[in-house]
């Protein structure tokens, strides 16, 4: 019998295990997603220094930043450590917990520049694909871009700029497959692209769940944001 807990991370909502002392199997690992998460974004299994994460639909993904800053802050809670370090099938991780829960991010990776009928933008890797495209966020057509989610395996990033470093976004995620309350790594890939248009630092980005930071130092970015508990310890029964 494993022990988990639901945690809510801006918006995203995820199943949190402890697997610091039992390492599971993949197909033990699934089961557990199809079993529990029921509707939220995804699933996380913290093993010993290292993040592995599903989304709801049972399968794998090799990163998500706001379950990093959940693997952050779980460690924190069950180990009171502020600064937590481990890998992911991403690369490694640095995290920090203060006023915010922050990680280090997978460097973005700028692929290219995209056009497809309508829509244009800019292909950034954040650990998992990104599509980054400037437009309205009051009127998005998610069923007209669709297309653009398989044709490029990415998840989807539509923003707004607000008002200088401060900009709204929405995100339609694959695995989940469909529009999710805020994506870590699309609103860095997001940030990236406006910072390498403006040449600014940080940048706050309003997603539907809440407010995120991203920040751009030495070379690195970091996405900073809150996190909490939001049930209590559960037994998990495969």
């Amino acid at each position: 019998m494993m022990r988990g807990a639901y945690y809510t991370a801006t918006g995203n909502t995820f199943l949190v295990v402890d697997s610091r002392e039992r390492k599971l199997s993949d197909m033990e690992k699934r089961l557990l997603v199809l079993k529990y998460v029921d509707g939220r974004d995804g699933a996380i299994f913290v093993e010993r220094d290292f993040m592995d994460y599903y989304n709801c639909d049972g399968n794998r993904a090799a990163f998500c930043g706001n379950g990093a800053r959940t693997y952050v802050y779980f460690i924190h809670e069950k180990e009171k450590r502020n600064l937590v370090e481990f890998s992911s099938h991403a690369g490694n991780v640095l995290g920090k917990v203060d006023d915010l829960v922050s990680v280090r991010m997978p460097s973005p990776k700028f692929l290219g520049t995209f056009e497809e009928e309508d829509y244009s933008g800019e292909i950034v890797v954040v650990g998992v694909p990104h599509l980054v495209i400037e437009g309205d966020t009051d009127k998005v057509d998610w069923n007209a871009l669709l297309p653009l989610r398989h044709l490029y395996d990415a998840n989807i990033n539509v923003f707004t700029v607000k008002k200088e470093g401060s900009l709204r976004i929405r995100t339609f995620e694959r695995g989940v497959e469909g529009e999710t309350g805020a994506c870590g790594s699309g609103a860095t890939s997001v940030a990236w692209v406006y910072c390498r248009r403006t040449g600014c630092e940080r940048v706050t980005l309003q997603a539907n769940g809440g407010d995120l930071t991203v920040s751009f130092r030495d070379g690195s970015a970091y996405l900073g944001g809150g996190v909490k508990k939001c049930s209590e310890e559960l037994e998990l029964q495969l």
